[in-house]
């Protein structure tokens, strides 16, 4: 069953209240369903791409891409990244992930941060690499940035190249988990640091996700008790 929408609220008025380097803050006004006034705080990233495709709106900004990469070992794992976010003032773990180019094409930009970031290589003996092009929103109350997601499957554990990272990606680190009982891995390495690594919210749910499947979806269905 399809939810009902009311009908496309655009803001009547975007006001710029503040900008940086990167970003720029907007204070929108628009009107609700029932024509009641409104306002709205959000962020812009300065060099964002717009969205082409008409069946999206354009105020929506797809400007970068993130990568579920699975490596086929023995025990297939998940490959993420550990980096400092100035922002929570932690290390966060997270998907390979990058700003596309202006230009770009969604697919190169995912193979290329992917290359860069990881060090692993893709090519077509020996990797799958799949994008979803419908748009993936961030933090759709803080900002109107948006995402492709890339899928991509390494069919042997190849030899990790160097890392080709920017000077302000100094501690992106590489780390694999084994798909199998993911959450309770991912836990068990953010309790080991004492407060100062966080799992991003996309990796948790997707391990959540896995989780979820293996409790209600799998083939050996059982029973489930909730405290």
């Amino acid at each position: 069953m399809l939810p009902l929408l009311p009908v496309d609220q655009e803001p009547e008025l975007k006001e710029t209240l503040g900008q940086g380097s990167w970003l720029t803050l907007e204070k929108l006004y628009y009107k609700d369903n029932k024509q009641v006034k409104r306002t709205w705080e959000r962020v812009i990233r300065k060099s964002n791409r717009q969205h082409q495709d008409n069946a999206f709106s354009s105020s929506l900004a797809l400007d970068a891409v993130d990568i579920h990469a699975i490596l086929l070992t023995p025990e297939p794992e998940l490959l993420l990244v550990i980096q400092y976010r100035p922002a929570i003032e932690k290390y966060c773990i997270e998907f390979p992930s990058g700003l596309i180019d202006q230009g770009e094409d969604p697919l190169d930009a995912a193979i290329r941060e992917f290359q860069e970031e990881t060090g692993y290589k893709v090519n077509k003996e020996n990797t799958t690499i799949q994008l979803h092009k419908t748009p993936v929103s961030y933090e759709p109350g803080l900002t109107n940035s948006c995402c492709y997601v890339a899928q991509i499957t390494l069919y042997d554990d190849q030899h990790q190249e160097q890392q080709q990272l920017e000077p302000d990606e100094w501690s992106l680190q590489t780390i694999r988990f084994p798909l199998k009982n993911l959450l309770t891995h991912l836990l068990d390495v953010e309790r080991a640091h004492d407060g100062q690594l966080i799992i991003d919210s996309r990796v948790h749910a997707y391990a959540s996700g896995i989780m979820a499947h293996d409790q209600f979806l799998g083939l050996k269905q059982k029973h489930i008790t909730v405290n």
